[in-house]
């Protein structure tokens, strides 16, 4: 048993009767009218059918076979309340109700109905739920006869005085805006609630549930339904956005659905208000901070691409589960969002590189929702024609969208689908309903079936399956077949048709061609994600010494071929440039290391030179990688690393030691032992040291030189003998003038120097003039008295 959808209410009226009925004939299905059903028989619709009889006819005819329902009153002794058919509105029709979700308890369409009067026109109903900032009620709207949504801003929040300016100045936008994917804004004001003034909002009440009770049971969204959700969601918000508003509170339970499945925004206006006054992102509410953009995280203001960032994370959530980035606390959350990349996985397929772009950290780098919007259709081309959205209402009278028309219209096309985006097919069911062909068939035929459907059984109809019965006479009255002349032109038309059809079955069954994107220089994740509903994509590494890590080098097959949809693609990623092996450089000269460094990109810093006993000066003594002191040669390291090379200076020096008064065979052994080479000079007198012996060195003591130079040793010859000059002829002047002359020292003067000159003394010996002595001996003079 099928159920009818939920149309628009009326009062128990007789033309309300007719469009239920009316109803009941197009879909063959039960009509709920007060609690009772009336379906009509399948014989009466096959009758009616196979006679031509109007609705209306049919309708009574069906109605005189029951006793369900006509004139039957409620249990309550109230008239049956009837549903009209979509788009029949009369004075007796009422406008629809609506709802938020299943199971919530409808405001009866009584106006005596008890409750809270608002403005002087809203009964309330029961409470639909409340927060710490806004309270929503159902309502039934005495004026214009219909169940409506009413909600009453907490009065805590509404007393301030700027909140009522915002709140005035915002709602009359918001009111104004008339979209069919945004909830429509009845009325908005202030009035009296107990002692407290409070502000209100009333808007449209939809049965259709919200995409949040969709989760809430468990179910998730394919590909092409929540294409399909954001699509609406994005038209919506650009009409807000077109209007200077933001909505500030995208996210599941903000998303309703109507009777026909589209999607409507709710709290247009009222959600920019809650937010402008600092609502939301208090750790209380947690819910409205898992959809919350990074700009709040960073107490930015919140902008029409903030919109955008929550209806990407509420069309992931429907998708897979779970809100990306969400954390235990409502801080953690918010943080998680700063700066990070939304994760969007390849298995989306063509969604996932547009949900990547609505979910970047930096608003400047994401869609508008006009772009948002147009991407998704594009997306669409490449996804599969999206099933009925489950959404939520009352069994009685939600019916199963897939109705018998639309499932004949899939049967005619040979069960194939087509992706036919939204902004294309406004209305996708509508766009599979195809006519039935009629036959044609003599003028007089329908009046003949019309006459045989009566002569049969219960109006000539299969009691179980509904198909007229029509006996072997009437074959009679059918004309004669054709002429032979006429079947061989038939014969030859179906032979051309069936070709025809075979030339159009093998183009409609020829596999599909894409041709390869650029994708070079694309990071990985983007690119797999672009050709993920085109090619079997896989990504290989390999290193590159141009291309950046992590980005595509090149496809195979290479950009520009064409392909088969679905064939391999192998994009080679960038893994950075190559590891350099380090070779050995200890033993190299400066230049030789130099020039192996710079061949392998390496960079080469030179470190303070040292000594060496065995590493000849200028080459290298030691190196090391300051990044990696551990490393050493076949190690590797990247491109651009600096090496540290040390250079020798040679063996240490030696202080060259004191070896005078030595015999020369004992100097030589000590100076040869510390790596001299010792070289013997010409004797010198020295009246220091004895004859044969060293007396000299070169170069002296005390020198720092290194092993292998040369150190010459010269030996004393014992002090240098000179004879005492005579003094003869000669005055005090000329004496120490010949003195001196020789070499020796003048002493003490005895006597007077102008008297006769005595004699020489020597260390106070008398020494007679042309005696051997030391030259260099001091001596002393002496003279007469007078």
């Amino acid at each position: 048993m099928t159920s009818t959808p939920v149309y628009p209410a009326c009062r128990s009226t007789t033309t309300c009767v007719w469009e239920r009925i009316w109803l009941a004939l197009r879909t063959g299905s039960i009509v709920s009218i007060a609690g009772g059903s009336f379906a009509p028989s399948l014989p009466v619709m096959a009758a009616s059918r196979a006679m031509n009889m109007p609705t209306t006819q049919t309708a009574m005819m069906a109605l005189t076979m029951s006793n369900e329902v006509w004139g039957r009153r409620t249990r309550n002794g109230t008239s049956p309340i009837l549903a009209c058919r979509p788009g029949f509105r009369t004075a007796r029709c009422a406008p629809a109700t609506s709802g938020l979700g299943s199971g919530v308890a409808m405001v009866q369409n009584n106006p005596q109905s008890s409750g809270r009067i608002v403005a002087g026109r809203y009964r309330l109903g029961p409470r639909l739920g409340s927060g710490v900032d806004v309270a929503a009620f159902e309502a039934f709207d005495e004026q214009l006869q219909k169940v409506v949504v009413l909600k009453v801003v907490h009065p805590d929040l509404g007393d301030a005085p700027q909140v009522r300016r915002e709140f005035r100045a915002t709602m009359a936008i918001a009111a104004g805006i008339d979209h069919p994917n945004v909830a429509t804004i009845i009325d908005y004001g202030t009035d009296q609630w107990g002692p407290r003034e409070v502000l209100f909002v009333v808007s449209e009440r939809f049965a259709g549930g919200t995409l949040r009770d969709i989760l809430d049971r468990g179910r998730l969204l394919a590909p092409s339904q929540a294409l399909m959700v954001g699509l609406d969601a994005c038209k919506g918000l650009d009409a807000v956005h077109r209007s200077g508003l933001v909505h500030a509170d995208v996210r599941p339970s903000t998303l309703v659905f109507g009777e026909d499945r589209r999607v409507r925004l709710l709290d247009v206006g009222l959600a920019q208000l809650l937010a402008s006054a600092g609502v939301g992102t208090n750790a209380h509410d947690n819910d409205r901070v898992r959809y919350a953009s990074p700009e709040r995280a960073a107490d930015l203001p919140v902008e029409a691409k903030s919109d955008v960032y929550s209806l990407c994370l509420t069309l992931i959530e429907s998708l897979s589960g779970s809100v990306p980035f969400e954390s235990d606390s409502a801080v953690a959350t918010l943080a998680n969002r700063v700066d990070k990349l939304m994760p969007v996985s390849a298995d989306l397929g063509p969604l996932a590189a547009v949900l990547e772009r609505a979910g970047r950290p930096l608003a400047a780098d994401r869609y508008t929702a006009a772009e948002f919007g147009r991407a998704l259709v594009q997306a669409a081309e490449k996804l599969p024609r999206p099933a009925p959205l489950p959404i939520i209402g009352n069994a009685s009278f939600v019916a199963d969208p897939v109705d018998t028309a639309a499932a004949d219209a899939r049967t005619r096309v040979g069960e194939s689908s087509i992706a036919v985006p939204d902004a294309i097919l406004p209305d996708i069911s509508a766009a599979l309903l195809l006519t039935e062909a009629s036959p044609v068939l003599p003028s007089s035929f329908e009046e003949r079936s019309a006459s045989r459907a009566l002569r049969a059984d219960e109006f000539g109809v299969d009691g179980e399956s509904g198909v007229v019965q029509v006996d072997d006479r009437d074959l009679d009255e059918y004309p004669e077949p054709p002429s032979g002349r006429m079947r061989k032109w038939i014969v030859v038309a179906l032979v051309v048709l069936a070709a025809a059809g075979g030339a159009l079955a093998w183009y409609l069954s020829r596999p599909d061609h894409v041709t390869v994107p650029v994708l070079a220089g694309v990071e990985q994740g983007i690119a797999l994600n672009q050709v993920a509903g085109d090619f079997s994509a896989v990504a290989e590494t390999e290193p590159s010494e141009d291309v950046p890590s992590g980005m595509v080098i090149r496809t195979d097959p290479g950009a520009g071929a064409s392909v088969e949809k679905g064939s391999a693609l192998t994009l080679f990623v960038s893994s950075g440039p190559a590891p350099r092996v380090l070779s050995e450089l200890a033993g190299l000269t400066l230049a030789q290391a130099q020039e192996k460094l710079d061949s392998i990109a390496l960079v080469l810093q030179e470190g303070e030179p040292v000594f060496d006993e065995t590493v000849e000066s200028g080459k290298v003594v030691s190196w090391t990688v300051p990044d990696s002191p551990t490393l050493t040669a076949g190690g590797t390291v990247p491109k651009g690393t600096t090496v540290l090379v040390v250079l020798s200076k040679g063996p240490s020096p030696l202080v060259v030691p004191d070896v005078s008064g030595q015999s020369f065979a004992a100097a030589k052994a000590s100076l040869e032992a510390m790596g001299f080479v010792v070289t013997q000079a010409e004797d010198v007198f020295s009246p220091a040291v004895a004859a044969g012996l060293v007396a000299v060195q070169t170069p002296l003591s005390g020198t720092e030189l290194q092993k292998g130079e040369t150190i010459t040793l010269g030996l004393s010859k014992g002090p240098e003998l000179v004879a005492l000059p005579s003094a003869a002829g000669l005055d005090y002047n000329g004496i120490v003038t010949a003195l001196q002359t020789l070499g020796f020292g003048l002493g003490q003067v005895n006597g007077s120097t102008k008297a006769a000159f005595v004699g020489y003394h020597v260390n106070a010996v008398a020494v007679p003039a042309g005696t051997l002595v030391p030259k260099g001996t001091v001596v002393e003079l002496f003279f007469n008295a007078k």
